[in-house]
């Protein structure tokens, strides 16, 4: 067995002083950690790995165990002995393309054994490896393939269509051009590459301005340099390593050419190899150097980080989310290719006499670190809140590098409190109301319970009998209205907190509306109203708590009572809408402005005081109305226009329930008394 036939020693790599991260989750390859010396497994960055070869075991599980349990064949293998090399002089090691062979075939592994120390003594042992078999297999076929095919090419005349059976089935990606650069052949794979990036290739420059081509380093290939016109150039070149950012994607490839001249020593054809490597250079990355390693890590961070040049205002490093956030200000920005390198006030418009652009300027001169709290900015009409810390980073010498600007999503938060604070405002308002309107009628009782005791001191009960049953009956009414305050605190309460049930049964709601209509006239008559029930059916029975359709329509017809003057009429109606049945209150009052519809129903807001000159309100009466409709799985709206009245409309579903409640029943329900307790808020006075 061949393993570790390259090992290699790097004094450069040497790491002192380092503590084991804990994210080590975030790199791609597999990464074990070993105690040093006695190699005992303390942490990895896998849950469950199971690789290819038989040479590992799965080690799910095997916190704890030695080296040699885990891994299959250890003792005596190369890997035992790169080990111990390293323990003993202290030195990263690593091989490339290590072959391993076993029953079950061959595999090729590339290993890095880096030692951690802590205090100057070696600690731990930093074990990475990654399966290269599908690199080196391919490699291998590459070169193979090349061969077949600049042989066959030269027999393209006599095997042509064999050869291009050949090359079509190949894995690799290949083009053939001509000495006119045509393409004569592209086969499959190579077609994928760029036919699935609405590129359609005929002769060399038809991807001019399509794509856009970028070396490893990210450095821009412009189009006379790319492969195919090297290639027409006679080039002869192996593993150019490139990347091809499409609109939509950006492919990353690892490309071979050769030219192939005809007996007279002329330029005949020209052949391009390819691979995708994109898989490849995302595992890949994952072994640089532990700066690359660090900078993944920032990657990885759930909040934007930028690094501008303090020299020149490049961009030197960003993460994605930062590269997220630009592209909601550039939506034509898909990676960081178009953003590193770059100036920022180039990348971002009017970002030059933006307050950022201040706070980077004073980092640079002042060398300290600036904050930016709560900045508002709108984004597709949404507003947005940061916090932003602009840190200046030094070099060993302390001259100033950069400047890292981090910014913190503090939206949801800042609305929190908006919101929080608005709520509490409305508490405020709700709270002042509820007490206002409980001291009034306990005040009334309180006064007339004061002035009884004074006729009984002094023995005139006798003489004032006619006003102490004026009196008894503003207690009674008073105390009818600290019921309706307090029931309908206590059943929103219970609504909101999802406590509160009907006891639904099918009842004809013409006669439960009628009957609640009739009840009333009395008191209107007194006010000086005049009532009119008018219906378009004589029955529809409906799915229905009577108790609470009464204290429906009676609040509608209470506030149609306010709000009307005498000799005013109120209509109540009941009309049927396909599979609706609608309950409508209209009176001819002073109507309501238009500014005030949208909180009316509001429980924790009140109409201005302009609109209550006939009475007062705790501002929760419809808000109970709106929640007891709901119940009911309908709907309640209004029209009103100033100074010519209001007319609120209940829809409730034409609906029956199969099984009634057994709490339900007409019988014992006191519509009298529900009635003064609704109405308890209206002068009986004209």
């Amino acid at each position: 067995m061949e393993c570790f036939s390259n090992v290699k020693m790097n004094e450069s790599y040497e790491k002192t002083n380092v503590k084991i991260n804990d994210k080590l989750i975030s790199i791609d390859s597999n990464v074990l950690v070993y105690s040093a010396p006695g190699l005992i497994l303390i942490k990895s960055n896998k849950i469950d790995i199971s690789y290819d070869s038989q040479c590992f075991y799965e080690f799910s599980g095997n916190i704890g165990k030695h080296i040699s349990e885990i891994i299959h064949q250890y003792s005596g293998s190369e890997l035992e002995a790169v080990l111990n090399t390293v323990l003993k002089i202290k030195k990263m090691g690593y091989a490339n393309e290590v072959r391993f062979d076993d029953d079950n075939g061959t595999t090729y592994w590339d290993f890095t054994v880096t030692p951690i120390f802590e205090s100057g003594s070696m600690k731990y042992i930093f074990l990475t490896s990654i399966d290269v078999t599908k690199r080196v297999l391919n490699n291998q076929n590459i070169e193979r393939q090349k061969k077949i095919v600049e042989a066959q090419i030269n027999q393209l005349e006599e095997k042509n269509l064999q050869l291009i059976s050949i090359i079509e089935n190949l894995s690799e990606g290949v083009a053939v051009i001509d000495s006119k650069s045509k393409y004569k052949l592209i086969n499959k794979t190579a077609r994928q590459m760029f036919t699935e990036n609405y590129v359609c290739l005929n002769k060399v420059g038809d991807s001019d301005g399509k794509c856009e081509y970028y070396g490893i380093d990210g450095e821009r290939i412009e189009n006379q340099n790319i492969p195919a016109r090297r290639i027409m150039k006679g080039e002869k070149f192996e593993n150019m390593k490139l990347s091809i950012q499409f609109p939509e994607k950006t492919v990353n490839l690892d490309v071979s050419g050769t030219p192939i001249y005809d007996k007279k020593g002329d330029f005949s054809l020209g052949v391009l190899c390819c691979r995708d490597m994109t898989s490849y250079y995302k595992q890949e990355d994952a072994l640089k150097s532990r700066n690359d390693f660090l900078n993944r890590l920032i990657d990885s961070l759930e909040i934007p980080v930028i690094g501008i040049s303090a020299k020149d205002l490049r961009v030197l490093k960003i993460n994605q989310k930062a590269i997220d956030n630009i592209k909601l200000f550039r939506h034509d920005i898909n990676s960081d290719v178009k953003i590193k390198g770059n100036v920022i006030t180039e990348i971002l418009t009017d970002f030059e006499t933006s307050v950022y652009f201040h706070n980077i300027i004073e980092v640079i001169k002042e060398k300290k670190t600036k904050y930016l709290n709560k900045q508002k900015s709108f984004i597709n009409g949404d507003e947005v809140y940061w916090n932003i810390i602009f840190e200046p980073i030094f070099e060993v010498g302390g001259e100033l590098k950069e400047v890292i600007v981090i910014i913190i999503d503090i939206t949801s938060e800042v609305k929190a409190n908006i919101i929080m604070e608005k709520l509490l405002e409305s508490h405020e308002e709700f709270l002042a109301n509820i007490s206002h309107e409980l001291k009034t009628p306990l005040n009334v009782v309180f006064a007339t319970a004061q002035l009884l005791n004074m006729y009984c001191n002094n023995g005139s009960l006798d003489e004032r009998k006619t006003s102490i049953v004026k009196y008894i009956e503003s207690i009674k009414q008073n105390s009818y209205r600290l019921s309706k305050i307090i029931n309908n605190i206590v059943d929103l309460s219970k609504i909101e907190a999802g406590f509160f049930d009907l006891n639904l049964s099918n009842r004809n709601i013409v006669e439960v509306v009628e009957e609640i209509v009739m009840s009333v006239t009395d008191f209107t008559e007194i006010k000086g109203i005049n009532i009119i029930f008018d219906t378009s059916t004589e029955e529809n029975i409906i799915a229905c708590d009577p108790e609470k359709i009464e204290r429906i329509v009676l609040n509608l017809i209470s506030n149609a009572i306010k709000f009307s003057n005498k000799g005013d009429e109120i209509f109540v109606a009941i009309t049927e809408n396909n599979e609706f049945v609608e309950i409508s209150v209209k009176d001819k009052g002073i109507g309501i402005e238009e500014a005030d519809l949208v909180k009316i129903f509001d429980r924790f807001k009140q109409v201005e005081k302009t609109l209550s000159r006939n009475a007062e309100g705790t501002g929760i009466g419809l808000s109970l109305v709106k929640s007891l409709v709901e119940l009911h799985g309908g709907t309640i709206k209004v029209v009103s226009k100033l100074g010519e009245g209001s007319k609120f409309t209940v829809s409730l579903p034409s609906r029956k329930v199969g099984k009634e409640s057994m709490f339900c029943n007409s019988n014992i329900r006191n519509i009298s008394e529900i009635m003064q307790v609704e109405l308890s808020d209206i002068s009986l006075s004209s």
